[in-house]
């Protein structure tokens, strides 16, 4: 049901900006999860040995693969949509309070900012920080960038994949 409302929302010619909204086709993917699996195991092997048994599955669920982004901004707000998952919303002016509360009744509070070039969505909880930026590079090509941050991790958890039109 929220496909199609952003699906609508892309249709309604109410985009602008740097031409980041629409549909964008992970390009790739044959490398991606190799490329995430080296990223999660940098992170892991900077831990105590005893608790990289348990910090490497709870890494990977972290490390979604989005086949497909949506992208959309209209009436004040940014959705994001990883392949057909429900499309997360935070309003344009969010500058670090709660906008929705997950599954486990856990605050999450975010920030938006958008230039010429690119949209940052900085997602925050108990739990940790998720930097999300989704960078034009041309007309037809998205670097999608993600950061995550936490106590628990001795750095932070970073891989970028590229999508395409």
């Amino acid at each position: 049901m929220l496909t199609m409302g952003v699906s609508a929302m892309l249709l309604s010619g109410a985009l602008q900006a740097a031409n980041i909204e629409g549909e964008w086709q992970l390009q790739d993917a044959a490398n991606t999860q190799a490329k995430l699996d080296e990223a999660v195991e940098n992170v892991v092997q900077e831990m105590n040995f005893f608790i990289r048994a348990l910090a490497r599955p709870v890494l990977k669920k972290q490390t979604q693969i989005c086949q497909q982004w949506l992208l959309a901004k209209q009436a004040g707000e940014f959705s994001w949509q990883c392949d057909q998952e429900e499309a997360d919303v935070i309003p344009l002016t969010a500058k670090g309070e709660v906008f929705k509360t997950d599954e486990e009744d856990i605050e999450i509070s975010g920030s938006f900012t958008e230039s010429a070039q690119a949209i940052v969505v900085i997602v925050e909880s108990e739990r940790g920080k998720r930097t999300n930026t989704w960078q034009q590079v041309s007309d037809n090509e998205l670097r999608y960038t993600v950061k995550l941050e936490s106590e628990k991790l001795p750095t932070p958890l970073t891989w970028t994949l590229t999508y395409q039109r």
